[in-house]
C-alpha cells in the first residue's frame, strides 16, 4: 500500500473504525434482523460490520468513499452474495425506494447531515442501530426539543440512547465519548409522510425563538380565540414556552393550522437568499 494510501485511510474525517467484537454482536443483536431485511452499512470501513450483517440480514449493502477500505472490505466478503459494497460518498447515497434498516458506525464529523438524509427524507427507513458522538446523541434525544430540524425527526421516529462506549473500542480512539442510538419508525404517526416539507417550514417558523411564549409563537398562525381553545385543548398554559409542547402536542398543533387556520396564515418556506426569517403580523 503506498503512503498516498495510508493516509487517505487512516485520516478520514470523523472516522474510527470499531474494533470491540463484543460490541459488534452487540449492535447486530440489537437491530433484530430477519432474513427478508435489506440493511445499510454507513461508512463500512473494511466490513467489521458489514460481515456480521450479512449472516443475519437478506442483503447488506456496505457504503464505503475510501478506495483501500473499499478493497479490503471486498476481499473480506468474498463470495457472500447478499454483500454489495458500494464505493461513494455516502451523503450522495441515492435513498431506497422500499423499506431497509441502517446498522453503522457511522463518521462523527458528519453525523447530523446523516440523521438529515436518512431521517428527515427518506419514507422506508425502519429502524437503525447507529454509533455517534455521545455529545449529538444527547442533541438528538434531549427534552425539551428545541431545535426544529431534530423535532422533525422525532415526529415519525423515536430515537434514544442504549448506552455509552468508551474511546478504546475504536481505533484510533476518539477524543470523546461515543454512544449507541436505536432508531424506530412511530407506529401510526397522526402526521402522513407527505407532510414533512410542510411541517418542517412550521415548526422552523414556529420554534423562531423556542423560549418564547406559546401564545406569542403561534400568534401569527392562529387568532386569540383559537389560541385559548388551543391551550385548552394541549393542556397547557398559553404563557408556556413553546419548545416546552411534547411530540403528541405538536402533532395536535400541526394539524390544529391545517383545519382551523386560514391558508394566507400557513408560514411559508423561506427563499434561499433570505438571511432571516420574516414573522407575520397578526
Amino acid at each position: 500500500m503506498s503512503k498516498s494510501k495510508r493516509r487517505c485511510a487512516s485520516n478520514f474525517p470523523g472516522r474510527h473504525l470499531l474494533i470491540n467484537k463484543s460490541l459488534i454482536k452487540e449492535l447486530v443483536s440489537l437491530a433484530k434482523l430477519q432474513k427478508g431485511d435489506t440493511v445499510l452499512d454507513l461508512g463500512a470501513g473494511t466490513g467489521a460490520l458489514a460481515i456480521p450483517l450479512a449472516e443475519k440480514a437478506g442483503k447488506v449493502i456496505a457504503i464505503e468513499n475510501d478506495p483501500v477500505s473499499v478493497e479490503k472490505l471486498k476481499f473480506r466478503a468474498g463470495e457472500k452474495a447478499n454483500v454489495i459494497v458500494k464505493q461513494l460518498d455516502l451523503l450522495q447515497y441515492q435513498l431506497p425506494s422500499s423499506p431497509f434498516c441502517i446498522v453503522a458506525n457511522i463518521p462523527f464529523s458528519i453525523t447530523t447531515p446523516i440523521f438529515e438524509k436518512f431521517l428527515g427524507h427518506s419514507s422506508y427507513l425502519e429502524r437503525a442501530v447507529l454509533i455517534l458522538e455521545k455529545g449529538a446523541a444527547k442533541r438528538f434525544t434531549a427534552s425539551p426539543v428545541t431545535n426544529p430540524q431534530i423535532l422533525a425527526w422525532r415526529l415519525w421516529y423515536d430515537i434514544r440512547i442504549t448506552r455509552t462506549v468508551m474511546p478504546e473500542c475504536f481505533s484510533p480512539p476518539p477524543r470523546v465519548e461515543a454512544a449507541v442510538v436505536t432508531v424506530n419508525r412511530r407506529n401510526n404517526p397522526a402526521i402522513p409522510n407527505g407532510h414533512r416539507g410542510k411541517f418542517k417550514v412550521f415548526v422552523s417558523h414556529v420554534l423562531h425563538d423556542p423560549q418564547q411564549p406559546f401564545f406569542e409563537a403561534v400568534g401569527d398562525i392562529f387568532t386569540s380565540p383559537q389560541i385559548a381553545k388551543l391551550a385548552k385543548a394541549l393542556r397547557m398554559d398559553r404563557a408556556q414556552p413553546i419548545c416546552s409542547l411534547n411530540v403528541q402536542q405538536w402533532e395536535e398543533l400541526y394539524l390544529a393550522m391545517l383545519q382551523h387556520a386560514a391558508p394566507y396564515r400557513w408560514p411559508k418556506a423561506r427563499k434561499e437568499t433570505s438571511k432571516s426569517y420574516p414573522r407575520r403580523k397578526r
